[in-house]
Parts: structure tokens; sequence; C-alpha cells
């Protein structure tokens, strides 16, 4: 049991496990449209070797995502894949650029809580809010991660009842999850309109939470800069403008490009660049 505790953490720890939102002393497995390109940057970034091959995570994701596509049309399959974390995993993969979270209470495992949503999210550049009723603070899980949205630099903002749970991305799609944490995917126009609008409402009404100040000293969380590196070398500049906007030297984005490109397996920086927005890496 020892080994399968460690073996669990050791999942956790590279967010490809999660505690299950719906029993606590179980753990599910993160999507890997999400897991598997945080291990990827992770591994780059990190310089471990081996690393995940990008074709391979590449084809994995396309695998698992017709399985699980089969999964849901088969006769009573919808029934296999309500998690509400599931669900929202696979959404968001496919958000481009903004994502809301409207939290009304503390669920262990929870989407709302989920560190690799949140990393996807950051990594790909989207902008992230998140508004937590103020009863949320009272969870001690729950406090732990608005410190690390703090650190990320997307802390919640608290109002005093939130009422309902949600996640909206793109102002295009949504997941409702009620009570029983039943996800409920919305897609129609004047239900979007609504929720859109209410997220709105909330943000602007919500307040900081002081605790959630970055204590005097501590640096603020940054996005590695390999990845702005290729998200920008995916957007068409060149390594003239990268250095510009980062502030730094062309030799530094030029070494970084050429590591991004041993790391992705890429011939060429269009490629490195293609090939990182095609396995999620950005």
């Amino acid at each position: 049991m020892h080994e399968v505790a460690q073996a669990i953490e050791m999942l956790r720890a590279e967010g490809l496990a999660s505690v299950a939102a719906d029993d606590p002393t179980a753990f599910r497995a993160v999507e890997p449209c999400i897991a598997l390109p945080a291990l990827l940057a992770r591994s780059m970034y990190e310089g471990r070797s081996p690393q995940p091959r990008p074709v391979e995570v590449d084809r994995f994701i396309a695998l698992h995502e017709r399985a699980a596509e089969r999964i849901e049309e088969s006769p009573g399959g919808s029934g296999h894949r309500t998690d509400a974390s599931t669900v929202i995993e696979r959404m968001v993969a496919k958000a481009e650029s903004d994502v809301v979270f409207l939290v009304p209470g503390h669920v262990e495992g929870g989407f709302a809580f989920s560190r690799p949503i949140v990393d996807m999210s950051l990594r790909r550049g989207m902008r992230l809010r998140a508004v937590w009723s103020a009863s949320v603070f009272h969870a001690h899980g729950a406090t732990v991660h608005a410190q690390w949205l703090a650190q990320q630099d997307v802390p919640p903002r608290m109002v005093d009842t939130v009422p309902l749970c949600a996640m909206i991305m793109d102002n295009a799609a949504a997941v409702v999850v009620d009570d029983s944490q039943e996800p409920r995917v919305v897609r129609s126009a004047a239900e979007l309109d609504s929720l859109c609008a209410l997220a709105e409402r909330l943000w602007e009404r919500g307040t900081a939470v002081r605790q959630l100040r970055r204590t005097p000293g501590t640096p603020a969380t940054r996005r590695p800069r390999t990845e702005i590196v290729l998200r920008l070398l995916a957007e068409g500049l060149t390594d003239d403008a990268i250095a510009r906007r980062l502030g730094c030297s062309v030799r530094t984005v030029r070494n970084d490009v050429a590591a991004a490109m041993v790391a992705l397996d890429a011939r060429s920086r269009f490629q490195a660049g293609a090939r990182a927005m095609q396995v999620g890496l950005i």
C-alpha cells in the first residue's frame, strides 16, 4: 500500500491524476489533452531526459479523444463520462482566449480547484478569471489554491454569494454543474448570454482578498520564457520582434528557439511553433 500511495502522489505531482470530486478517497486520471502537454512542457523546460516525443503525445491524445467519442455515442455511453472535471478538461483544451470560473462552494478535487486546468489556460495565453463565494475561503484546500492562483497573477475575487457552479469558455460554451456534480454543457445563445452577463456582473462586483496579496520580496510566478517565445513564434514574429517584445537579446531568443526545435523534433522555426500549438503547449 505504501508503494501505491507513493505512485499516486507522484502522478498527482506530475499533474496526471487528481482527487475525484464525487469521492475524496478516490482518484481519477486527468484527461490526456490537459495532462500530457503539461508533462511535455515540464520535461522540456527542466531539461529532463528522456522527454515525451511531441508526435507520440499528439497521437495518444487523438486516439483517446476518438475512444471517448465512441463511448459517448454508444448506447448508454453517456453514463460513463459525466464527471464534471473530465468534461471541462476536454472543453478547456479547445478554448482560445477566455475562461471564467463561477464557484459557489469548495469541492475537493473539483474542476474549480484544478491546477492542471489553470496551467493549461495560462500556458496558452488565455485570460483567466474566478469569482468565489465568501464561504469558499473557509476551506483550507481552497485557501491554498487561492494563494497559488495569486502567485500566478490570477487571484480569485470574492462576492457574498455565487448562485451557480459554472465554467464559461470564450463566451461560446459553458459547463454548469449541479449539486450532485453532474455537468451540463450549455451552447444555446440565450442561456450563454445570460451566463456571461452574470459572470461579468459578479466579476465587477467582486473584491480582492487582502490575504492573497503577495508577501513583500516574494517574486511573482512567471511563465517560462521559452513558452512565450514559442507562442510569439507561432504568431509569425521574427527573432528581432520577439526580443523587443520580451526585452531580451536576439541571441537569447535564438537559443530558446533552437532548444525548442530540438525538444519538439522540429526541422524549422515554423514547424516548432506549429507543433507546439498542435500538442497544446501554447
